[in-house]
């Protein structure tokens, strides 16, 4: 493993304050908000009760025969049920229980066969948790159900067609630098991009690098005065996600020196190591060796320290994926 040089001096001197409110905004994907394609047909789940209510566009119709939304004071169970059809014919039946605050099926095209796609849209509540989406998407003969994980707000993604090649982008970001290294309001995660083909969503986020770089520098205006001698509350969670931003965009060499001039050596926050159990076991010696263990265990780094060429970001955004 690379050996990076970390024990800096720290001269006591006063830490100027970054306002979490300017970061509150610019979390999601460097400062810009998602934007989400136009649904062809789209129906809200809130707070009204739902029976045979239709929705359709092109050979997809979807039919909500039941929904009966969340009641905090009402502990009985209630179900969300729609079929599916395409051209007619039945494809498949969802019925859960309902879990979530507020959500949408919406009818989007999200590839160029000409059959939308179904997407249910659940908000889980919480402070700033948890969007999951279920997409259905008829492939050849068979309909293919793309499930993600419960993804926290700054990461709760959008639908777009970025390169105009009518494969839908989902925009997102990595979660896992959340909490990380600073709270919730300072912490800035690096992008992920997933493109919608046969049926599930694939990583091309190294495929938009004026995206990265637009997310890259957002976080570079934020960290540029923060000094090791005078160093910016909350800076290590920004330096961070740039750190990894960079590597995706094979500036890693570079992302990291700027790390390690503008970095907080006097914040502790992440620099305790845990077992699989959540144990304490040990304590980090600065920041940028957490940094580093961070990032292997992320698989953004090797475990000799390299950049990994072969990190697949979409094994973080989608959790299942099944033919029915």
């Amino acid at each position: 493993m690379r050996f990076h040089r970390n024990d800096f001096a720290n001269d006591g001197s006063g830490m100027r304050w970054i306002s979490a409110s300017l970061l509150t905004g610019a979390i999601a994907l460097g400062g810009t908000a998602n934007v989400q394609a136009e649904p062809l047909a789209e129906l809200p789940l809130d707070s009204t009760t739902l029976r045979n209510q239709e929705l359709e566009a092109g050979p997809v119709r979807v039919v909500v025969t039941d929904f009966e939304p969340f009641d905090y004071q009402d502990d009985a169970r209630r179900y969300l049920t729609f079929d599916i059809y395409i051209d007619g014919e039945f494809q498949t039946q969802y019925r859960e229980e309902v879990d979530f605050t507020f959500g949408s099926i919406s009818l989007e095209n999200l590839d160029p066969d000409g059959v939308p796609e179904v997407i249910l849209h659940r908000y889980l509540g919480g402070a700033h948790c948890c969007s999951v989406f279920t997409i259905y998407s008829k492939q050849d003969d068979r309909l293919h159900r793309t499930l993600t994980y419960p993804l926290d707000a700054s990461a709760a993604g959008g639908f777009e067609d970025l390169d105009g090649d009518g494969y839908s982008e989902f925009l997102s970001a990595d979660p896992r630098f959340l909490y990380a290294f600073s709270s919730y309001a300072s912490s800035w995660p690096p992008m992920v991009t997933l493109t919608f083909r046969d049926g599930t969503l694939i990583d091309v986020t190294r495929q938009f690098a004026d995206a990265m770089r637009s997310n890259a520098q957002g976080m570079y205006e934020q960290t540029r005065e923060s000094t090791l001698q005078e160093p910016i509350l909350g800076a290590n969670g920004i330096l961070a996600g740039y750190v990894a931003q960079k590597l995706l965009l094979n500036e890693y060499e570079s992302g990291w020196d700027y790390m390690l001039a503008h970095y907080d050596p006097t914040d502790t926050w992440g620099l305790t190591q845990y077992n699989n159990a959540g144990e304490e076991i040990g304590f980090f010696v600065s920041y940028p060796a957490a940094l580093e263990a961070f990032l292997i265990d992320l698989e953004y780094l090797t475990y000799d320290g390299e950049p990994n060429s072969n990190l697949d970001l979409s094994r973080i955004i989608v959790e299942s994926e099944s033919l029915l």
